[in-house]
């Protein structure tokens, strides 16, 4: 009998312990999770922190930092534990620190003011393994020109290095491809302008680590998720304007191609390539008679034509050029500017808004007011 009482006892403890695994992994899955969003807010403050809400109950609102200063920019890691920000200092730096989302615990990632410089721009790899930014070395009064470097997140003190050793080869804006191995980045090469590809490890044998892209425009393009490819703004001269069109890069091959007409009555730009690889999401303003007073948002299969565009959330009030994708490449977060007010008239007191739109069911919603730059937290 006390055999008995001692198997159901073990039995009973190991199908809790099941039931909890069983119940963990049903919660934890990242399919099932709140989808949050994170952004900087308040727009029209002194100041701005980063904030996050569920993009199922928006009015559920969570301040994430508080900085006394202000936050500059910042990125969540793909799996939604990390939270990495620009954090503005007394004396005018910038430093970065990192936030451990589950249990809040806050650390610094690394005390740029100590080092003398400005960094900011923190963008983590997908596999989270790194973190690349941009740092600008003290130069007198006032910081040089901004490199790209790398942080190793799995280091202890997480070691940090010159993604290129040549202190000549400057930049901003990097952006990863989604397999963590290849980073692109705008070159602030004034004399030589466009974008610099770096493979972490060479692709083939005999492939250059470093591509240049040439472009005159100013701003990044996206990558590909396997890397291979790269979509970037180029300039395209009409008449006596300038307007913007896209270019589609084939890294292995060196073959460029009009991704939009340079010719067309078009202004685009913005371009995001969607994770699965099958769509892009860029934003357009029309110069004929389609013309809005601000850009709109179309997405477009890779291998599809003009034909082929579809319009995110349009409405002729609003100017949008900033979405970002989620990893299963079925919603949009977005940054809107409402132009004008509901009758058509200017609107001097409009301020950039957060909104989310869902692929599966054509539905877009507005997240906050007073905020910008949205990214993804998980999912």
């Amino acid at each position: 009998m006390k055999a008995d009482k001692l198997d159901f006892a073990v039995f009973l403890i190991v199908t809790l312990c099941l039931l909890g695994v069983a119940a963990g992994a049903f919660l934890g899955d990242p399919a099932r999770q709140p989808r949050r969003v994170g952004y900087l807010y308040p727009a029209s403050g002194a100041l701005q922190n980063v904030w996050q809400a569920d993009i199922h109950n928006p009015g559920a609102q969570e301040q994430l930092t508080f900085s006394d200063y202000g936050v500059y920019d910042f990125d969540f890691s793909h799996d939604g534990r990390w939270l990495a920000f620009a954090d503005r200092s007394a004396s005018g730096s910038v430093t970065l620190r990192l936030l451990e989302l589950p249990t809040r615990q806050l650390r610094d990632l690394l005390d740029c003011v100590a080092a003398d410089a400005y960094c900011t721009t923190p963008v983590f790899s997908p596999d989270g393994k790194w973190l690349a930014y941009q740092r600008s070395e003290a130069s007198g009064v006032s910081y040089g020109i901004a490199r790209i470097w790398l942080i190793d997140m799995s280091s202890i003190g997480y070691e940090t290095q010159p993604l290129i050793a040549d202190s000549q080869v400057v930049g901003h804006s990097p952006v990863w491809s989604g397999d963590s191995q290849t980073v692109a980045f705008y070159s602030g090469d004034r004399l030589q302008p466009g974008i610099l590809v770096y493979d972490i490890i060479p692709r083939e044998e005999d492939a250059a680590q470093l591509r240049f892209i040439p472009t005159s425009h100013g701003t990044m393009g996206t990558l590909s998720p396997d890397g291979r490819r790269l979509i970037f703004p180029e300039v395209a001269r009409r008449g006596e304007q300038f307007f913007t069109h896209l270019q589609l890069a084939d890294l292995a091959n060196k073959e460029f191609a009009a991704y939009t007409d340079p010719q067309g009555p078009t202004d685009d730009g913005g371009a995001q390539w969607s994770p699965d690889g099958a769509l892009v999401a860029f934003s357009r303003r029309y110069l004929d008679e389609r013309w809005t007073p601000g850009s709109q948002l179309y997405l477009r299969p890779l291998g599809g034509g003009e034909q082929d565009l579809t319009p995110v959330a349009y409405d002729s009030r609003y100017n949008s050029s900033y979405a970002r994708w989620n990893a299963a490449s079925d919603m949009l977060v977005m940054q809107r500017f409402p132009l004008l007010d509901e009758s058509g008239v200017s609107n001097p007191r409009a301020a950039p808004e957060v909104w989310a739109h869902d692929l599966r069911t054509g539905a877009s919603w507005r997240i906050s007011q007073d905020a910008y730059l949205p990214q993804w937290v998980a999912g």
